[in-house]
């Protein structure tokens, strides 16, 4: 299902054998849930404000001194020309990453917290172990697949995750009914269904009138009217629906519905869009599993509702520094005083701290701390 689309769902295989398929496919790697937006950066070296001193044995980058990048028909283009055209087309987004690295690196700080390069080392093997892959194979998938050097891996994705977890605490409470919720959402059954998206409640109201009338012609329906682009090239066939997956009114009205009766009009609107669906229900899967006390089960539940708990915690800790944080960004010219910036930097600026443990470089690549593992 494709993002609009109103609840995740999955088959009824074990989550660790889900993971492993997403990878071997190529998609996207997710742990945090809670949808923190914030993105980490390529190395580079120093943070954010730094006036970091040239190294010993390295030539000053001043503008004195540097080199031409090439030379065309004679033509020479400088570093400057392309610094600038980077800036200009990359600047905010960069800065803005810079900034939200900069926080965690502060928070580190202040709290004493330093994480080591053999804790990022030993993360990778942890996560490679996960999906029983050799670390060095893991390393080649993530570079493949989502173009990311070791180096980056481990600067961009892993350290930051580490942090934030870190910040945030590891004591996490589990009662017994959110693990029976945990269950029921991965093992329990599921509602096997096809589904009309509209983004108008006239337009749901016109259509499921014709599917009503016609419900042998729900495909061919929803094949040429839905506007989700991912089930209407299936002829609105979705993955089999699950509780306690996201969105409560959306998985309500489909486990009332019997073998091949018609929903009636569900509003699964978000805050960003209006969004009605039309389900048709084609029955329900078996599952394979039977108890949470079956052997292994109980303990792939906890540790799955821990991870769970702990990437909220998480978001929630790095929401908190953004708010608490005061930044002005002269680029923008903004700034979270709520009063704008006069471009420049003020006289006497103080120094970020190179703080926080293993921090060789910084930079800039659009992720996101829950791009570390294949959740």
């Amino acid at each position: 299902m494709s993002d609009s689309t109103p609840t995740n769902v999955s088959n009824n295989s074990r989550p660790n054998r889900a993971k492993a398929a997403w990878i071997a496919a190529g998609t996207a790697l997710v742990v945090i849930v809670a949808a923190v937006a914030f993105q980490f950066l390529r190395p580079r070296e120093g943070a954010a404000g730094e006036n970091t001193p040239d190294q010993p044995g390295r030539a000053s980058m001043s503008s004195a001194n540097r080199q031409p990048l090439a030379r065309v028909n004679g033509e020479l283009i400088s570093y400057d020309t392309v610094a600038a055209e980077c800036m200009q087309r990359y600047g905010a987004e960069v800065l803005e990453s810079f900034i939200n690295r900069t926080i965690i690196h502060q928070a580190c700080a202040q709290q004493g917290i330093e994480i080591r390069e053999d804790e990022v080392r030993a993360e990778i093997v942890r996560i490679a172990k996960k999906f029983d892959i050799d670390p060095q194979n893991w390393l080649r998938v993530i570079q493949t697949e989502r173009h990311l050097s070791p180096l980056q891996y481990e600067q961009d994705v892993i350290w930051p995750m580490l942090a934030l977890k870190r910040l945030a605490g590891k004591d996490v409470s589990v009662t017994e009914e959110e693990m029976q919720r945990i269950f029921v959402r991965d093992y329990g059954e599921r509602v096997k269904a096809r589904m009309i998206l509209c983004d108008k409640l006239h337009r749901a109201q016109e259509i499921w009138k014709q599917v009503k009338d016609n419900p042998q012609d729900f495909g061919k329906i929803a094949r040429e009217k839905s506007i989700d682009p991912t089930s209407k090239s299936l002829d609105g066939q979705i993955q089999p629906i699950r509780r306690y997956a996201g969105n409560e009114n959306f998985e309500q009205e489909a486990f009332k519905l019997k073998d091949g009766e018609i929903s009636g009009i569900i509003d699964v609107s978000s805050p960003e869009a209006p969004r009605y669906a039309i389900l048709l229900c084609e029955g329900r899967t078996v599952p394979i599993v039977k108890s949470i006390n079956d052997p292994g089960i109980r303990e792939e539940v906890l540790k799955q509702l821990e991870e769970e708990k702990t990437q909220t915690a998480v978001a929630k800790i790095f929401e908190k520094l953004k708010k608490d944080a005061v930044v002005d960004n002269f680029l923008t010219n903004t700034s979270t005083r709520g009063v704008q910036q006069a471009s420049g930097a003020p006289e006497g600026r103080e120094r970020v701290n190179q703080a926080g443990g293993y921090r060789q470089r910084i930079g800039t690549v659009n992720r996101t701390a829950d791009q570390a593992e294949g959740q």
